[in-house]
């Protein structure tokens, strides 16, 4: 065989090793990025940055729940009960805004008919720059370009996972979409487990000053106010989840709790000032945030406390208004710095 031919051979049967890793990527479809889920199958779900992109394509929907962990416990399923449309949950493990914000402009491109988003602004998120993101999704899944998708489908990478997928399929591993990403099965939810897990700091001594986080969370409410005004047609649901004690006996310690509590007060103002936007304090459920069988660890809460806060939200309770936002603020600001936390450890 002369050099052409040797060339033209090695080039073809490249050509086919390549066709054939990226029909065995496309046909285990590890992350999700060809078809959608039809009710009753299953798949591993594995990694969410990756494996939202081809669920916000596919699957159907008009309605979406969105956050970080603390939504990665909740069921999809409560708000397509509750609101009578098929709802998606989207969620990233600490999760940064520019996240939620390049998937629901995701979202809104393939699914236009989008007409509810509830979104989950835990103060962790609300008080840090996009600046200090130490994660990011991959772009090229959720753009609308088709071919830098190769990126994906011809990497070694892809197809060790499909090699995975496909064998933690034999042995029947996958879950539902409904229970996609859900971890709260495999964790004890109890005082005892909290207490174990809370690594309590030394008190700082000196306090943030208490616009710390004001830059910040203007920065982050620029982008959620700025999807109220991109897409009128959509009703916005805004909620602040119920944090235990121990978040707020850290935050004393540490001599933040104060600049956290004017970003969310800012927040909270600007969120019940737009039009098609409405909000929900869930930080002062007292009885609830005090009570540590209620928690896995400081800020994530049990089945039973998610559930009740997405069916009182849906009902339209506990909102926060012009009226009652302020009061609201002022008393969970009350409630922080009166609280006897010594109590809770002795």
């Amino acid at each position: 065989m002369n050099a052409k031919g040797f060339f033209i051979t090695v080039l073809a049967c490249t050509l086919l090793l390549l066709a054939c890793a990226a029909g065995f990527v496309a046909w285990t479809d590890p992350m999700l990025t060809v078809g959608k889920l039809e009710e009753g199958e299953t798949a591993l779900f594995m990694n969410e940055r990756y494996e939202m992109a081809g669920l916000i394509r596919n699957q159907d929907y008009s309605a979406l729940v969105m956050g970080t962990s603390l939504v990665a416990n909740y069921r999809a399923s409560w708000f397509t009960s509750g609101l009578g449309e098929e709802t998606l949950k989207i969620t990233f493990p600490d999760g940064w805004i520019s996240e939620f914000d390049t998937a629901l402009d995701l979202a809104m491109r393939t699914h236009p008919d989008v007409n509810t988003v509830f979104f989950c602004l835990d103060p962790n998120i609300l008080v840090r720059s996009d600046s200090e993101r130490r994660v990011e999704l991959p772009g090229y899944l959720y753009n609308d370009n088709p071919f830098d998708d190769v990126e994906f489908y011809l990497s070694a990478d892809a197809v060790t996972l499909s090699a995975k997928t496909l064998w933690e399929r034999q042995w029947g591993w996958a879950t539902e979409l409904d229970d996609a990403y859900v971890w709260d099965g495999n964790f004890d939810f109890s005082r005892e487990t909290v207490l174990k897990g809370y690594i309590r700091p030394e008190p700082s001594g000196t306090a943030l000053p208490e616009d710390a986080y004001l830059a910040a969370a203007k920065e982050n409410l620029d982008v959620l106010c700025g999807w109220m005004e991109r897409y009128p047609q959509v009703q916005f649901h805004i909620w602040f989840p119920p944090y235990s004690i121990l978040y707020w006996d850290k935050m004393i310690r540490l001599g933040t709790a104060d600049a956290i509590l004017n970003a969310v007060e800012y927040a909270a103002q600007r969120l019940i000032g737009c039009e098609n936007g409405k909000a929900y304090i869930f930080l002062g459920l007292f009885d609830t945030i005090t009570d540590l069988d209620n928690y896995t660890d400081h800020i994530h809460c049990s089945r039973t406390v998610n559930s009740w806060v997405a069916w009182t939200m849906m009902g339209g309770y506990w909102q926060l208004t012009d009226e009652n936002c302020r009061s609201a603020v002022e008393e969970l600001r009350r409630f922080v710095h009166d609280y006897d936390y010594e109590a809770i450890f002795n």
